[in-house]
């Protein structure tokens, strides 16, 4: 681990985004290398969800203790679907006592599973108290929209049927996620209104991708590449995942929705070192034109991706920042 002073000495030209700088470790990591931007589009989708795999462990921070995890074999209209459970110290299976959150993770429907996001799973359930179950979904290209889509709901609707064997309220679950997984979970939200359904008592919405592909970083061509996430790839997610036909489709991009209207409350969390955190911006003006009730944080010095980066003391505190945003919304604290 680099000393501070040494940091500070390497980081003497900050980067910028409309005024605001970039915290000084991610940065540096930036600089280092060590997210040296090896072109995922290069790669087939097996490489691409290894070399993934290999970054989260690299950039994860040992993560609090949880009481227990238990692996899941979710029901699905296509099969089955693997999935795994986090239990808070001092929950209890079959109780139903305990808040929950389904938990969709990143990776634009093409890499990332259960395992490269279980550190923040963990994170999430000790810091918000609550059950988390993590949804092993499918992935593109070997599964296309609406797969994805499909099991995310699948999952959300088993989790309430059961609810109670799960140790979970089963009037206070929450839907979230990070990246494509935050367009999951709005998609998930927006699909149990159209159908009639009990809506999650929360959606959280993690730097979430909410548009078309055309639309990553059109308003700050900054952002397109350096950060981790660039124009190449979120265009890579996209021709993996969607069709041609399917682009505007709100299902696929939640922005487009003809109404946001009776949509679950919202905790959005957007980066200002995002290319995509406009469409978390635009997605948030929505809501509130909607009448639906919206936190937004918005962390000026942060890159995408933070919440699997919690190597770096920043990142720890804004996933604490935004795990205490959903426990208030969760416990009514």
């Amino acid at each position: 681990r680099a000393s501070d002073s040494f940091v500070r000495r390497m980081t003497r030209h900050r980067r910028m985004v409309d005024g605001e700088s970039l915290d000084r470790r991610a940065q540096y990591m930036f600089e280092l290398g060590r997210f040296a931007e090896r072109s995922l589009p290069s790669m087939t989708p097996e490489r691409a969800r290894a070399y993934y795999a290999r970054l989260c462990r690299v950039l994860e921070a040992a993560p609090p203790e949880v009481a227990r995890t238990s692996e899941l074999t979710i029901p699905m209209r296509s099969g089955t679907c693997p999935g795994r459970a986090y239990y808070p110290p001092g929950a209890e299976a079959g109780t139903g006592a305990v808040p929950g959150l389904v938990y969709y993770h990143g990776g634009g429907v093409t890499i990332g599973d259960i395992d490269t996001h279980d550190t923040v799973c963990r994170r999430l359930c000790v810091a918000a108290r609550c059950v988390v179950v993590s949804v092993d979904y499918r992935l593109a290209p070997e599964n296309r929209f609406p797969a994805a889509v499909e099991d995310c709901y699948d999952a959300y609707n088993w989790v309430r049927d059961h609810a109670r064997e799960l140790g979970i309220a089963s009037d206070r679950i929450a839907v979230g996620g990070d990246s494509a997984g935050g367009n999951l979970a709005a998609v998930v939200t927006s699909i149990a209104r159209d159908e009639g359904m009990p809506t999650p008592y929360v959606q959280l919405l993690i730097y979430p991708g909410l548009a078309d592909v055309d639309h990553a970083g059109r308003q700050k061509p900054e952002l397109q590449t350096g950060y981790g996430l660039d124009r190449k790839t979120t265009n890579w997610f996209g021709e993996n995942y969607l069709l041609e036909a399917d682009h505007d489709d709100p299902h696929g991009a939640p922005l487009y929705l003809q109404s946001h209207a009776g949509l679950s409350p919202a905790i959005v969390i957007t980066a200002q070192f995002d290319l995509l955190s406009d469409e978390g911006v635009e997605y948030v003006a929505k809501l509130e034109a909607a009448g639906v009730p919206v936190k937004h944080v918005h962390f000026t010095d942060l890159p995408h991706g933070f919440v699997t980066m919690s190597v770096l003391p920043r990142a720890r505190e804004a996933i604490a920042e935004l795990a205490a945003e959903l426990r208030n919304a969760l416990h009514g604290e």
